[in-house]
């Protein structure tokens, strides 16, 4: 044990919320360490360690490798999986460079295409679910196949993609399919919390706050990572300014219990500390560093892993992420829990496939990983696109992700932030974050309606 009262060496061996996960053999070699506890990779391992020995050992297995595929210039198949931010820039740049002889496919279990960051304003009233969404066949005018099924197997030595009703072979995959939301894995969720994450529990976070008459109100991180690592803090100033509206802020409170050190801690202590400061002019508490045991809704409480209990009136929580089951049963995952890619083409180890967005794991110079942003799918699409591209047309792909990115922070009020900046920088990532003004928001909706209108 080492005391560490000011924090230095917890803020040097911290990625924003634990130290780094190191787990040793018996013959003293890393087996395996990751920036973010992914608690299924680690158990794995560990029970890796304790099996006994076969009598005799079988012959290793050999790795999983990609078949050859044959050069297809005048009529590839692309599967792009997900209808997500990185799924349809994808299909969009593909559809554009490529002629008509080549198919480009959108695979999707959902309808409807989600512009994910409007969930917040819908959480608050300011927007309806049609608002925010789109059909996913209106791709099929832009020259877009589009297949609404489940993927329940992926296969990359067959170069062939599984459905509950079909098989589909490819030339080149594009894996998008994000992150899943599991509030499953979190006791007494479903039956206290409200999902900030996703249509539904969005639409009963709105209901909640227009009954609210005063109480405490909670944002609750239950796991890291999560997408979008504004959200807990654009959410909670939100429902502040909602409260304010309403008239009955005085009688209420706004917490935030996250297991990060700070806010945003990926975008360096400047960030932190500018955030921090918003929260406190708002009088919303905030409580880093938060470990919770499980979610009580007999007596309404969020029970931590020490200390007192805390009481709530209206809980909205980030549930856990993880990746896909289909890429944990596909032999796509990665010992950090997702899919590992070169952090500048977007290539997996597999020939002609590709992971984009969230599904992803990209570390950076200073050990810690790639946030999960909307953004960063974008770009990565286009670049995963580009070379694809390049491919077909027997040309050596050129374009390359650089790691720079944006995003808005919502204030409530009509205001808002904005942070932009180079993740890949050395050794740490360099972000600034711009003053809160009116013409950041308006920004943002502009975005927003700009989104929904080019991509379909």
């Amino acid at each position: 044990m080492i005391p560490d009262e000011d924090g230095a060496i917890f803020k040097k061996l911290s990625n924003g919320w634990v130290p780094y996960s190191i787990l040793v053999g018996p013959d003293g070699k890393v087996i395996l360490w990751e920036s973010e506890f992914q608690e299924a990779g680690f158990s794995a391992a560990i029970e890796k360690l304790y099996e006994e020995p076969a009598e005799k050992p079988a012959a290793p297995e050999p790795a999983l490798k990609s078949a050859p595929r044959r050069a297809r210039p005048w009529g590839a198949n692309i599967l792009i999986l997900g209808g997500g931010a990185g799924g349809l820039v994808a299909a969009y740049h593909l559809r554009r460079k490529l002629p008509r002889s080549h198919r480009v496919v959108v695979l999707d279990r959902e309808p409807n295409h989600l512009f994910q960051s409007s969930l917040l304003w819908r959480a608050v009233g300011l927007r309806r679910a049609d608002q925010i969404q789109r059909p996913l066949a209106d791709l099929t005018r832009k020259g877009v196949e589009f297949i609404n099924e489940p993927v329940v197997q992926i296969d990359p030595q067959r170069k062939q993609v599984r459905t509950l009703a079909q098989e589909i072979d490819f030339d080149f995959l594009v894996v998008a399919l994000g992150a899943e939301l599991a509030p499953q894995e979190v006791l007494g969720f479903d039956e206290m919390a409200l999902n900030l994450y996703d249509l539904e529990g969005t639409a009963k976070i709105h209901a909640g706050l227009e009954d609210f008459s005063g109480g405490k109100v909670a944002i609750l991180v239950t796991d890291m990572p999560f997408k979008c690592p504004a959200a807990p803090y654009e959410a909670a100033l939100l429902v502040d300014s909602f409260l304010r509206k309403k008239g009955v802020r005085d009688r209420s409170e706004v917490h935030i219990f996250t297991p990060e050190h700070q806010p945003m801690p990926i975008a360096g202590p400047a960030m932190g500390e500018a955030i921090t400061k918003v929260l406190d002019k708002r009088n919303i508490q905030y409580h880093p560093l938060f470990t919770f045991e499980w979610i009580s809704p007999g007596d309404q409480t969020i029970v931590p892993s020490s200390g007192d209990a805390h009481e709530v009136d209206l809980l909205l929580a980030v549930p856990p992420h993880r990746a896909p089951e289909v890429i944990q049963y596909s032999g796509l995952l990665g010992s950090s829990g997702w899919m590992h890619v070169d952090p500048h083409t977007m290539e997996t180890e597999h020939e002609g496939v590709y992971a984009i967005g969230d599904v992803n794991n990209i570390r950076l110079a200073n050990g810690k990983n790639l946030p999960m942003a909307g953004v960063f799918a974008h770009y990565e699409a286009r670049v995963a696109a580009e070379r694809i591209t390049a491919e077909i047309n027997g040309e050596k792909g050129k374009s390359s992700f650089n790691g720079k990115g944006y995003c808005w922070l919502e204030l409530g009020g009509g205001k808002a932030g904005f942070a932009a900046g180079n993740f890949y920088a050395e050794p740490e990532p360099s972000v600034r974050l711009y003053p809160p003004m009116r013409p950041w928001h308006w920004g943002k909706v502009l975005f927003e309606k700009w989104w929904l209108r080019h991509w379909f």
